[in-house]
This record gives C-alpha cells, sequence and structure tokens, in this order.
C-alpha cells in the first residue's frame, strides 16, 4: 500500500514537478493550488477514513498562506504530518518551523535526495 501525500503549491510547475518527485518514490498524490481547496481535500480524505501521511505546504501563496494552512489543519488533525516549502529560506517561517507545526522544511529549489532526507526523518520511506 502506498503512502498518500497532499502537495499545496499555487505554482503550477512545482506542483507538477513535486507530484512526480513523490510519485516516483511510490506515493499517491493529490495536488491543490491554493489552501482553501486544500483544505477541502484534507477533510473530504479525513472523513472518508483515508488520511494522508503526509502534507506539502507552500509558505507564500495568494490568499491562505502556509502558516494559515497549517493552522486549518491542525484543527482536524493536531498531529498532521505536514512540510513547509519556501523559496524564502530568511523567513522566520522556515526557521522556527516547528513552533507552527511543521515536522520539517524543504527549502527551494531542491533535490529528490533532500525530499528523500526528509521523507526518511519522518518514517515515510
Amino acid at each position: 500500500m502506498s503512502k498518500r501525500a497532499l502537495v499545496i503549491e499555487d505554482n503550477e510547475l512545482v506542483r507538477e514537478t513535486l507530484k512526480a518527485l513523490l510519485e516516483f518514490l511510490d506515493f499517491e498524490v493529490i495536488t491543490a493550488e491554493n489552501g482553501e481547496i486544500a483544505l477541502e481535500k484534507f477533510v473530504s480524505h479525513l472523513n472518508s477514513n483515508n488520511p494522508f501521511d503526509v502534507i506539502l505546504v507552500d509558505l507564500v501563496m495568494p490568499g491562505m498562506s502556509g502558516k494559515e494552512v497549517i493552522q486549518e489543519l491542525k484543527k482536524y488533525d493536531p498531529n498532521v504530518n505536514a512540510l513547509i516549502s519556501s523559496g524564502y529560506f530568511n523567513d522566520s517561517s522556515i526557521v522556527e518551523y516547528e513552533k507552527l507545526g511543521f515536522k520539517g522544511v524543504l527549502t527551494k529549489p531542491y533535490t529528490l535526495e533532500e525530499l528523500k532526507e526528509v521523507l526518511k526523518k519522518l518514517n515515510l520511506i
């Protein structure tokens, strides 16, 4: 049985690339281009007893930011396995990702090896 991942990323190229990388690592991947759509998909999967094993959240998105997304996700699942992803490595959210409720961080651009390393720390691969 493969693991399930939800990728929340507003940039289509980044979203589709990350989806391909995760599929290469044997994940079933659902994508969302913004926080609102992601929340709908997250809750739907949770309610159908088919929760995601990991959520990858872009920090900066139009509408709902990555910080706001994690706050909403934690209302439904306080132990959500979420990773924050950003190209803004000076942002305090990247430095203090654990305080926000994220389990790991991926600084863009990242490699397949860096993605694998973070997933290994979460015992997902």
